[in-house]
């Protein structure tokens, strides 16, 4: 009975002393739901494509926590390029510059659990990420000379025409503040990740312009001398009569947004 009474008491003792532990542990990261008030939802804009490109621009984003570290996310939205008055060409000049665009991305984040003070959706957290843009491009086109070759009379008329789809795919690391507990402040600091770049360009004019102008070209050299960030779509590829390329490139991403939580 004795030594009955002995073990029992061993044995509570090693399991309350191992419980103690496990709570310690667990209080050492013990986290503050006030920041988040565990709300689950995020309504948001991204500032980025509006920053860089002017009114147009408009991409709209949901976040949804699904555990106390984890959630999810989509943004989509309409893109423009600013408006082109002369796009420069050496033997031309582009004008009324028309073009359509949207952009989709979804991405899923882990938030750092032992390096946030609190739940989802604050504070630091990495994740892959998919990105889908689409551009409509079209411009009026005069020329005054063709192959190098003056052009006789009034300059010819043309009408380019061209598209391109970015499909990207990558890791990012981010940061986001949750202000009062309602105001949301999202950086996506970096963003590394590779994507395939497709489009078209074409060029329809009612006089026959010659292969050897390198009409096409010339105009995805004034496309990228006019907006850098084209580098990666159209640089490092011939453009033929019909317009078409391809090419796969790395890249990076840098976003910033501002929501609403609830």
């Amino acid at each position: 009975m004795k030594a009955t009474f002995i073990l029992s008491f061993l044995v509570l003792l090693f399991f309350n002393t191992t419980f103690a532990q496990k709570q310690k542990k667990t209080l050492d990261i013990e986290h503050d739901s006030s920041i988040t008030m565990m709300r689950k939802n995020i309504v948001r804009f991204n500032l980025t494509p509006y920053l860089l490109w002017g009114s147009g621009n408009y991409v709209l984003g949901y976040e949804r926590r699904i555990n106390d570290f984890q959630s999810v996310s989509l943004n989509v939205g309409s893109l423009t390029f600013p408006k082109i008055v002369t796009l420069p060409l050496g033997n031309g000049a582009a004008r009324d510059f028309k073009n359509t665009g949207y952009s989709i991305a979804a991405d899923y984040r882990r938030y750092f659990k032992k390096r946030n003070r609190g739940f989802a959706p604050d504070g630091l957290y990495w994740g892959p990420y998919i990105a889908y843009y689409r551009y409509n491009l079209s411009n009026n086109i005069s020329f005054d000379s063709l192959g190098g070759q003056p052009v006789q009379g009034e300059p010819i008329q043309a009408k380019m025409k061209g598209s391109a789809d970015i499909l990207n795919i990558g890791i990012e690391l981010g940061y986001q503040f949750i202000i009062k507990k309602r105001i949301a402040v999202d950086l996506i600091m970096i963003g590394p990740g590779y994507g395939i770049y497709t489009g078209k360009l074409k060029l329809d004019s009612d006089v026959e312009i010659p292969e050897e102008a390198e009409v096409l070209q010339e105009i995805k050299n004034g496309l990228i001398e006019k907006f850098p960030g084209l580098d990666g779509l159209l640089d490092g590829e011939e453009v033929n009569t019909n317009g078409d390329f391809r090419t796969w490139t790395g890249g990076l991403r840098f976003v910033i947004q501002v929501g609403y939580s609830f």
